[in-house]
């Protein structure tokens, strides 16, 4: 019994962590100001330890210590995408009926809601809880969102996701659902290059997809991540923190070279150091940069893309973090969101562009192994 009251209340260590770890959010004055809330002034010699153990010991009802969380909750998180495309035309009626049969099997702290969109498109979304055991207790359970789009391209479904393992099981159940209605297997193609045979191709990947998104021209190169033949198998985008010595030179080295070619237009693949990263075993897994938009107005767009498994090139996420815009024959200094409708339309580029390089590699690769391709130079 004692176990299960626990996780509905909440002592006074478990009020300091909340205090005391959200050193951004709750700052000395935020500390402050919830001390005279109570009609307590501190002394200003006081530290900011020194102010959380002094709250964390006084009497909280609910509503005090949800007052802290909602201070110290983070804002949205900027999830990136990914997409699958299914050989089928799924229509909306069919989309609808699957849907009702997952909430009718749905966990009770998940709120399921559905509507058509244009172009026989339907999108889900879905409100739900995750608990994070890496955060302060009174901060693990995470209420979250996710919003997955249907809509049809070339006479095939296109699914659109947050590049969460939460979103691609719902997305897997709805297929599911979908597969029993009609009686049939659903084929779905994803954008992945555990197919390619080289190191070279898989750079090439994304040299391509920034120098080619049709209506914008490559700017700069803003950040890049690699990895290497002797990565670990399977190693998480997220685990970046584990790269050795080595690999975090080769990165550096990597971007230097990408940047250099990206602002003087040169062809990558004949730079000399390109050719000794590749030689050596490296190749890019993530990347950010910025493009012009060839368009009035020319704002500057600034996307990322990679893989969450960069060792064997699954995952692919991608996003747009924002744009630079046109002003006064200039641009303005610091990047804001672009809406919605712009948003769906830019990342359907990526999403477009990305199958079309991946189409090329592979057909480029297939000559490369028939020994076909002779003397001829590399395709940048």
């Amino acid at each position: 019994m004692s176990d299960f009251l626990d996780h509905l209340s909440a002592n006074d260590n478990d009020i300091y962590d909340l205090l005391i770890s959200g050193r951004q959010k709750i700052t000395e004055n935020v500390l402050r100001e919830l001390a005279r809330d109570r009609g307590i002034f501190c002394s200003p010699q006081d530290s900011r330890e020194d102010l959380a153990d002094y709250l964390s010991i006084l009497p909280h009802a609910f509503q005090d210590v949800a007052s802290i969380v909602h201070k110290r909750e983070p804002g949205g998180r900027k999830e990136k995408m990914t997409s699958i495309r299914l050989n089928v035309v799924v229509p909306p009626a069919d989309l609808r009926a699957a849907v009702e049969e997952y909430i009718g099997g749905a966990a009770r702290t998940e709120r399921v809601t559905h509507r058509p969109a244009s172009n026989e498109g339907f999108i889900v979304n879905v409100k739900y809880e995750e608990f994070n055991h890496s955060r302060a207790r009174l901060l693990q359970r995470e209420r979250q969102e996710a919003d997955i789009e249907f809509f049809v391209v070339d006479g095939q479904t296109v699914v659109r996701m947050p590049a969460t393992e939460k979103a691609k099981r719902i997305v897997e159940a709805l297929k599911d659902n979908v597969e029993r209605r009609r009686k049939e297997s659903i084929q779905e193609e994803v954008i992945e290059l555990g197919g390619l045979s080289s190191v070279a191709l898989r750079s090439k990947f994304f040299t391509r997809l920034i120098s080619t998104l049709d209506g914008f021209k490559l700017k700069n190169v803003m950040n890049l991540r690699v990895s290497s033949n002797l990565s670990e198998q399977g190693e998480d985008d997220e685990a970046l923190d584990l790269e050795d010595v080595e690999e975090s030179e080769a990165r550096a080295e990597m971007f230097a070279v990408v940047h250099s070619m990206a602002l003087s237009g040169q062809n990558l693949v004949q730079s000399q150091e390109y050719k000794d990263l590749t030689a050596r075993g490296f190749y890019i897994t993530s990347i950010s940069w910025r493009s012009e938009q060839d368009a009035n107005p020319p704002d500057i767009v600034q996307f990322e893309a990679g893989f969450q498994d960069r060792k064997l090139g699954t995952g692919f996420k991608y996003n747009v973090q924002g744009a630079f815009r046109a002003h006064k024959g200039a641009h303005r200094k610091t990047i804001a969101p672009v809406g919605d409708t712009e948003k769906a339309k830019l990342l359907g580029l990526i999403e477009t562009t990305a199958r079309k390089v991946l189409v090329e590699l592979i057909a480029e690769d297939a000559e490369l192994s028939q020994g076909s391709d002779g003397e001829q130079g590399e395709k940048p």
